[in-house]
């Protein structure tokens, strides 16, 4: 499950605003689960987006 984390593919860099409890546990849990705060990051959104589709577009037929 460790390897859950990892980036898999391309990434890009994002600038984001968080509540500063949110950033010190972000520290927090990176210092101690030896993720970086961006694996940590693009797993906790990766989950989000799957479980919130309905804040995307809807898409258009005949694309994937």
């Amino acid at each position: 499950m460790r390897d859950d984390y990892k980036l898999k593919g391309a990434t890009a860099k994002i600038t984001i605003e968080v509540e500063k409890e949110v950033a010190e546990n972000l520290a927090k849990m990176e210092s101690y689960s030896k993720h970086s705060q961006s694996e940590l990051t693009n797993t906790a959104l990766k989950r989000f987006i799957t479980q919130h589709k309905d804040f995307l577009p809807p898409k258009e037929p005949g694309k994937n």
